[in-house]
């Protein structure tokens, strides 16, 4: 039964390492050019904030599956046919997500929210509540002008530069964790030829 469970667990982890690479490979080339070819600036940091924090999930999920895949199988295996390689690809998986601790990439991956600048903390702070002067101008009748306005301040916080300066982070990030994963998954690969063979 043990060599039977074994086998499974190095086919999951291969099949959810394999994974693990097409996702990063499909983010680093589909998603940051459609980022880039985005309106305006708002649009889309909205949109990589929720890409990076969707990313972050689904990568985590498939990143821990095969890790514990392969080393589940490590432990499991007989003595005598217990190859390093398992452990090496396991290495190679958890150390794609060390990726997040590079400066610059390791907020957006991690999908958390980035910290405001001082400059930003001082202009929130003080900012007088858009609702207060809202609620003053709804009494002088024109609503309408007051929700617009607020949207074209709300777009004008956004800069276009540090957008730009995050998504190509992103992109960097997913490169470095796609070609470690790919690392990973051909050891896997060649690993459980060898096996076979």
């Amino acid at each position: 039964m043990a060599p039977r469970a074994v086998s499974i667990l190095k086919f999951v982890g291969t099949v959810s390492l394999g994974l693990l690479t097409g996702l990063s490979y499909t983010l680093s080339t589909l998603t940051v050019s459609t980022l880039l070819g985005l309106p305006n600036a708002t649009a889309a940091s909205k949109a990589l904030q929720s890409v990076s924090t969707s990313a972050a999930r689904h990568l985590s999920v498939l990143r821990n599956v095969s890790g514990a895949a392969f080393l589940t199988a490590f432990i499991l295996s007989p003595r005598a046919v217990r190859h390093p390689y398992l452990l090496y690809t396991a290495g190679f998986v958890f150390g794609s997500e060390l990726v997040e601790y590079i400066p610059g990439c390791g907020t957006l991956l991690a999908g958390k929210p980035k910290k405001p600048s001082a400059k930003e903390g001082k202009k929130a702070a003080t900012a007088t509540p858009r609702g207060m002067e809202a609620s003053y101008e709804v009494l002088g009748g024109d609503t309408s002008s007051a929700a617009s306005e607020g949207q074209v301040e709300e777009e004008e916080e956004v800069n276009g530069e540090e957008v730009r300066g995050e998504v190509e982070g992103f992109l960097k990030a997913q490169v470095v964790q796609g070609m470690i994963s790919g690392a990973g998954f051909l050891m896997a690969v060649v690993g459980i030829w060898g096996d076979g063979a």
